[in-house]
């Protein structure tokens, strides 16, 4: 019931999103646009897409490493996959979904799991902070226009109360520690201090060059991926790479907000991109329903086998113990 409610929720907002970004624009034109596409760029999109995925799989086995534990390369890969599929069904529930598949597949502690994905998040945010002021220099203009439409005065608060949430967080480990000797709450500390080693392991990292080129060539995989639907649409092949540096900006900005797949949100955010490059808005949605609707496609289809592979001959029984 829980998970349910979630989903209408989210669903609903996506919904939402998807009546605004639409609710001006001639569908007609956009009808029009779709027809005219050219399928090839779309198939290289995909494919881009897919090779992003598997070089997060290499990347997270990278991590697991230094925490004493490695997983079977294709495992990883496939269980991003399933991550990014169940991510189109219930949102956010993909890091957990392929924790938990790797968790059965290899018998990693999933607290240790989750520590190195929230690591690989801290690392995407950093590289997106990266990209963004890139961005600024090369799209100032088109970048405080896309800002100034999204932040409605609330990006102060939005800080302070990011603030507040870490201390409190750092205020809640503390006095859970105070009172480890507690077997319930021994199990919450034990397990936040799994997700701290999980942490940790980029600090005990032996190839940080490596990861670092893995990370980057993740961006690069998407930036080329939207490139590549731009040479897709006739009314946008002459986009120069900095307008599409910019976009996956706007779109990274959308896929933050959380809704099935980015349904709406990833809408609504490549129409106002569009328009702060000086487009239409019917330009900016015929491009995020055709890169959407091919994202989804290869999430579900990819994430599907990933599950099927890994669950059908990769599960492993639990290794016994002896006293």
């Amino acid at each position: 019931m829980k998970n349910a409610i979630k989903y209408i929720i989210f669903f609903g907002i996506g919904i939402g999103l998807l009546y605004l970004a639409t609710k001006d624009v001639d569908t007609q034109q956009i009808k029009d646009s779709i027809r005219d596409a050219n399928w090839f760029w779309i198939a290289v999109s995909m494919v881009l897409s897919y090779l992003a995925m598997i070089l997060r799989g290499i990347r997270w086995n990278m991590l697991l490493e230094p925490i004493g534990h490695k997983a079977d390369t294709w495992t990883n890969i496939h269980a991003v996959a399933f991550g990014y599929l169940m991510n189109n069904l219930i949102p956010r529930s993909g890091e957990v979904a392929r924790c938990g598949l790797v968790n059965r597949a290899e018998h990693i502690p999933i607290n240790k799991l989750v520590g190195t994905v929230i690591l690989e998040r801290v690392v995407d945010v950093v590289i997106l902070i990266l990209v963004i002021s890139l961005t600024g220099i090369l799209q100032a203009e088109a970048l405080a226009t896309l800002f100034s439409k999204i932040d409605g005065g609330k990006g102060r608060t939005l800080l302070v109360l990011a603030l507040v949430g870490i201390v409190g967080l750092v205020a809640f480990i503390y006095v859970l520690k105070k009172f480890r000797a507690n077997k319930f709450i021994g199990k919450i500390v034990d397990f936040l201090e799994g997700i701290g080693n999980g942490l940790r392991s980029i600090f005990k990292l032996r190839q940080r060059v490596a990861f670092i080129l893995l990370s980057l060539g993740i961006w690069a995989c998407w930036l080329l991926m939207s490139q590549c639907m731009m040479y897709a649409l006739p009314v946008t092949a002459g986009m120069s790479i900095s307008d599409t540096l910019f976009f996956m900006v706007a779109g990274s900005l959308g896929m933050l907000i959380p809704t099935q797949g980015g349904l709406g949100a990833y809408h609504f955010m490549s129409k106002i991109g569009f328009e702060a490059l000086g487009y239409s808005g019917a330009v900016g949605l015929t491009f995020a329903w055709i890169s959407w609707v091919g994202k989804t496609i290869l999430e579900i289809a990819v994430g599907a086998v990933g599950f099927f592979v890994v669950t059908r001959s990769k599960i492993k029984p639990a290794p016994t113990t002896t006293a």
